[in-house]
């Protein structure tokens, strides 16, 4: 396996085993059912989040960014 190779191995239905380069990382996804915000709102969030700080570093006007 090459040192920057990244394999994604399912072990259960809530935990992953990632090896990358000669370490293996678990991985156990946890969700909080109680939580108010569901899945899609957390995804939209997380991407609204990182679209704005992309076009927050090219120095762009707001008005003339797409989003």
């Amino acid at each position: 396996m090459n040192e920057n190779t990244t394999a994604a191995v399912a072990v259960s239905d809530s935990v992953s085993e990632y090896h990358i380069g000669h370490t293996i990382y678990r991985v156990r996804t946890v969700f909080n059912p109680a939580f108010r915000e569901s899945l899609s709102d957390i995804l939209a969030r997380l991407i609204t989040e990182d679209c704005e700080k992309m076009l927050g570093e090219s120095g762009q006007e707001p008005i003339q960014q797409a989003v």
